[in-house]
């Protein structure tokens, strides 16, 4: 029985391996676990992989607001455990420091503010709006009393975890105090009507309007007045547009959002027939608003304008449609570009010094495929 023996000198092999393996493995599994469990101990974490992180899809980007189910994610850690009996601090170059409860901040005088947010390194589907309720972030620090000289307001996140080789730390970023006092940036609670999901900051987070979302802290747990520039690591190592110059590199802070249109119809690779076809899309400029898009179905050689819906709230997107009529069976590069009513324009091609994967707003292209009935691809 030749066969039937090294079948089963076969499986033994296989066994012993097995057993190996799982001797090899098991105090590196041990170790992972008890780093992970030590972390959480200390209230940080390491980013795993998909620790918050979501695309919105196209479909959510057809009306104003995006549903919250729908709205993207992107965290850096674990989102935290708060209730609203959890504190929150204001502190730094301020006359009286204090703590004030989430509840106690609910209570206080509101605004709703419609905004919308995008990842500062987002290509495509890290972008959404909703409308959110809060407090004005000055009704803070005007509470404590800035000193003098104040230049930056920190947001410190509740959330911490551990990047590179630093210690475990919270996430963090300043914002100029000029920002920090402007009426619109709130601490908010409600999102769509409806409590802060923990995915986005529950109980509360910042709504720096107009500027790319790392900078809307959640989780909100410390605002810190500063007489200095902030060189903490999510300021100095992380949101930096990096450019080749004549001698190193050029550094600066990305704050602001730049103007940028989505084609979300029709999706990239379809295949429609000859006749109307409605292209749409949506456009957005940060603190500004969107003076135009224009769309080329020729790949750029030839431009049309397309009709945007009238600006309803300062910060938001728009939705804008062009009708395309194409007659002719074949592939085309449908296009679409932006301007602002500044007259600052999406760009085509990106700057090629530019070594940072942020401000990704060059124009948005999909290929569709033209076909008459009965045609293959």
């Amino acid at each position: 029985m030749p066969d039937e023996n090294n079948t089963r000198r076969s499986r033994n092999i296989a066994q012993r391996n097995g057993r190996s393996r799982r001797r090899f493995f098991a105090p590196l599994a041990l170790a992972s676990l008890w780093r992970r469990a030590h972390l959480l101990a200390l209230g940080a974490a390491e980013r795993p992989p998909d620790a918050g992180s979501r695309e919105a899809k196209f479909s959510s980007f057809r009306t104003l607001l995006t549903p919250n189910p729908e709205f993207f994610v992107r965290n850096h850690f674990l989102p935290p455990r708060l209730s609203q009996s959890s504190k929150l601090r204001v502190a730094g170059r301020v006359r009286s420091p204090f703590d004030i409860a989430y509840d106690e901040i609910a209570r206080l005088p509101t605004r709703a503010l419609t905004v919308t947010l995008e990842c500062a390194g987002s290509a495509l589907g890290g972008v959404s709006t909703a409308t959110w309720e809060g407090v004005p972030l000055m009704a803070l620090l005007h509470q404590a009393g800035l000193g003098s000289g104040v230049k930056h307001i920190r947001l410190v996140g509740a959330d911490q975890g551990i990047e590179e080789s630093q210690p475990p730390m919270p996430f963090a970023r300043s914002i100029p105090i000029e920002k920090a006092l402007h009426p619109d940036t709130i601490i908010a609670f409600r999102m769509n009507g409806a409590a802060l999901p923990v995915e986005h900051g529950y109980p509360c987070r910042a709504i720096v309007p107009g500027w790319y979302g790392m900078d809307s802290v959640k989780w909100l747990a410390g605002i810190e007045a500063l007489d200095h520039s902030d060189n903490e690591f999510f300021m100095r190592e992380r949101y930096v547009a990096i450019s080749r110059a004549a001698a190193g590199f050029e550094r600066r802070t990305v704050t602001r959002m730049l103007v940028k249109s989505l084609i979300i119809e029709p999706l990239s690779g379809a295949v429609v027939a000859p006749g109307p076809v409605a292209v749409r899309g949506v456009a957005w400029a940060g603190e500004s608003r969107i003076a135009q898009v224009e769309v080329s179905t020729d790949a750029g050689k030839s431009w049309s304008p397309a009709t945007v819906e009238k600006h309803i709230h300062p910060y938001t997107w728009v939705l804008w449609s062009y009708a395309w009529n194409p007659q002719l069976a074949g592939t085309y590069l449908v296009v679409a570009r932006a301007t602002d009513d500044q007259g600052n324009p999406q760009t085509a091609v990106r700057d090629p010094l530019r070594v940072d994967k942020y401000e990704l707003n060059g124009y948005h292209s999909i290929r569709a495929y033209v076909m008459t009935s009965g045609a293959r691809l």
